[in-house]
Formats: C-alpha cells, structure tokens, sequence
C-alpha cells in the first residue's frame, strides 16, 4: 500500500493551488502557481504588491490546500492535502520552480518579484470520504511521489477505452457478483479505482510498479488470473439430462 505521506507527497508535486494567508484576522484564499523543494516544502514566486505577499509580510502563518485534478468525479471523492506552517522569503529553489513553470522566467529579473518557501509544520490528507489522516511532517518530508501519478490520466483513459470487458471481469471477481456498468477513476502504484455499478473497487497490485511497463505486466497478469478462476460451464446432453442411458 501506499502511505498517506506518498499520497501527499504525490499532489504536492506542484501546479496550482489555493493559498490561505491572514488578512486582519481572517482567512483570505488566494489561487496561486507553486512548485516544491526536495522536502516537499512548497516554493512560490509572487509578487511584493499581492494581497497575500503584504499578508505575509505582516503575519507568516498560512496553508495550501491542493486537490487532484477531479475529471467527471465528483470533487469531495479526489485527494487532497492541506499543508500549513510559516512562509519565509529565500534565495533557494528558484531552479525547481521554473523547471515547473518555465513561463514564469521572465517574472524572476523583476525587483517585485520574490521566491517564498512554506515552511511545512503540520500535513492534513484526505483521500476521499473515509481516507483521511494527520500526516507526521517528517514522514511527509521523507516519502517520495508515486512515480506511477504521471502516468495515471492516461492509464484510466486507455483502460476505460480500450479494455472495459476486462474491467467488468476484474470488477466481478473482486465483488463475487454480476456487474453491468465498470470505470476505472484512479490508478496508482499500488492499485487501482474503478466504480462498479455505483461501488466503489479498489484493486491491489501483487507488487509495487514504477513505469507504464510494470502496469501493463500486472494487468495482463491480473486478467489471465481472473479468467483461470472464472467457473467452468457445464456441458449438458439433450434434453436437460445429466446421467447415462
């Protein structure tokens, strides 16, 4: 199984997120382009006249909040991590950041333009309804993205394209019972989602897989492993009998 703090790590690979700073005592959300260092710790490039850089400036307490792109699920059931702690402004991590969002080069030479750095003191994750937790900020520090997450939109396109009967078989074997409707919604390094009629599936890998190459082994071997333990039909004689004349 994956950890909650690999889960975490995983959305904070960077992108966009929203940014809850202080404003007189109140939570003021802004959405914001972020990157992370090798610790996880979010880097953001903004500006000296921002609403939330002169928030900052007066009180350094904030969190981000950052979510899994939901597609046609429904928003609540998709990851998500809250990480909260200080922001400080640092001369380190420029490099990450750009290597994230390239566009955002010109903006660096700007003299109202600085690097900030979220210090993280505290990592909240939620992996849709029931799978939540407070993850150890070390933990999270340590772990290290799910490589397979790069992969993932692509994966569940191909399968839901390409190998529904296949996805309604493994359904059935997990379940034990007939199902109609089958769609994988999520994948990653250790199994995967599919909705079944409305049912929620998780299916587990027999081992971890790090490339597009170790998924397809493990779902060639899963289905041949489904259809081997698919009962056998039963072969009748005419008429419905079934002894000897």
């Amino acid at each position: 199984m994956i950890s909650h703090a690999e889960f975490s790590r995983t959305l904070a690979r960077g992108g966009e997120a929203a940014l809850s700073t202080l404003a007189d005592g109140f939570p003021y959300g802004s959405l914001i382009q972020y990157a992370c260092d090798a610790q996880g710790q979010p880097l953001m490039l903004i500006s000296d006249l921002a609403e939330h850089t002169q928030n900052l400036l007066i009180d350094p307490r904030a969190s981000l909040l950052i979510w899994d792109a939901p597609g046609q699920q429904d928003p609540l059931a998709v990851g998500r991590v809250t990480l909260i702690g200080r922001a400080v402004k640092t001369q380190e991590g420029l490099e990450d950041y750009l290597k994230v969002h390239p566009q955002a080069k010109p903006y660096s030479s700007f003299k109202d333009f600085h690097l900030w750095r979220l210090e993280v003191e505290r990592v909240r994750y939620v992996g849709g309804f029931g799978h939540m937790s407070w993850v150890g900020v070390e933990e999270y520090k340590q772990a290290e993205p799910d490589p397979v997450a790069a992969l993932a939109h692509g994966v569940i396109a191909h399968m839901n394209e390409d190998h529904a009967d296949a996805l309604v078989l493994l359904a059935e074997q997990k379940l034990g019972k007939s199902v109609e409707n089958v769609k994988m919604v999520a994948c990653d390094g250790a199994g995967y989602v599919m909705i079944a009629d409305g049912q929620t599936v998780r299916l587990e890998y027999a081992k971890r897989c790090r490339s597009s190459d170790e998924l397809r082994k493990e779902f060639i071997r899963q289905v041949q492993a489904a259809r081997k333990a698919q009962p056998q039909e039963v072969i009748r004689p005419p008429g419905g009998g079934d002894h000897a004349h």
